[in-house]
């Protein structure tokens, strides 16, 4: 036979004479596979007696009452527009200073004319208020631009402020909601994204002014004020038994 083959044929008694032979070393290994399956029957014994209550606290969910905080910035811009001129409002949502730990969740935009419309519309019957039209210009902010809830642009001839709405941050309207989860962080996260409302919002405005039938009365211009509230919010939540 070849010096350095393996001799071993595997008969029972040949395994058996290694296992005498090896008997220390079979002891030993065998020694640490019980220690350790004692061990690990030990902790999972304590585990399920002693902390299942920790358990089912981290596995259950629990109904929470979720509400917003908020804080309200003003923005505010003012032009004087010819007639038939058409004018862009320009609002850099970026430089407002949110609130740690608030985001922007909607924005409220009103449209004013504040010019003679009315005092003249009184004091003369055949004038009319002067036309205004605005149209907030999609895609310069980071916001929910096709929420079924948005007014993005509006109109007005009767010398009265009317109004738009931009929704921000997704599904939200400020209202107390109930959410299902197994803590407070799982239930704050939905409420939590950032990269909403960054960006500039564009308004663009349009006059047609209108003459009046008595001289001296009439105008061919007129002041577009238009105000942006910026709605930021800071969710909290509580359980309820």
């Amino acid at each position: 036979m070849a010096e350095g083959k393996n001799d071993f044929e595997g008969s029972m008694g040949e395994i058996f004479s290694n296992l005498v032979k090896y008997e220390g070393a079979v002891k030993g290994y065998f020694g640490v596979i019980a220690a350790f399956v004692i061990i690990f029957s030990y902790n999972s014994f304590d585990l399920l007696t002693n902390h299942w209550d920790v358990i089912q606290e981290s596995t259950t969910e629990k109904t929470w009452s979720v509400s917003f905080s908020e804080e309200i910035e003003i923005l505010e811009d003012a032009m004087v527009l010819q007639d038939e001129e058409k004018q862009t409002f320009m609002f850099y949502i970026d430089d407002i200073e949110v609130p740690e730990g608030f985001l922007i969740g909607m924005l409220n935009i009103t449209v004013d004319d504040t010019g003679n419309d009315g005092l003249i519309a009184n004091n003369d019957p055949t004038n009319e208020c002067d036309s205004v039209l605005a149209d907030v210009r999609e895609g310069g902010l980071t916001a929910q631009w096709d929420d079924g809830n948005n007014t993005l642009s509006g109109q007005a001839n009767d010398c009265q402020p009317f109004y738009m709405h931009l929704r921000i941050y997704p599904n939200y309207d400020g209202s107390t909601g109930v959410t299902e989860s197994v803590n407070e962080y799982q239930a704050l996260l939905p409420w939590q994204e950032t990269g909403w409302g960054e960006g500039e919002l564009e308004i663009d405005v349009e006059v047609n002014t209108d003459e009046s039938l008595f001289p001296g009365q009439g105008d061919d211009d007129e002041e577009i004020t238009i105000i942006v509230q910026v709605v930021m919010f800071e969710a909290n939540a509580i359980e309820i038994d």
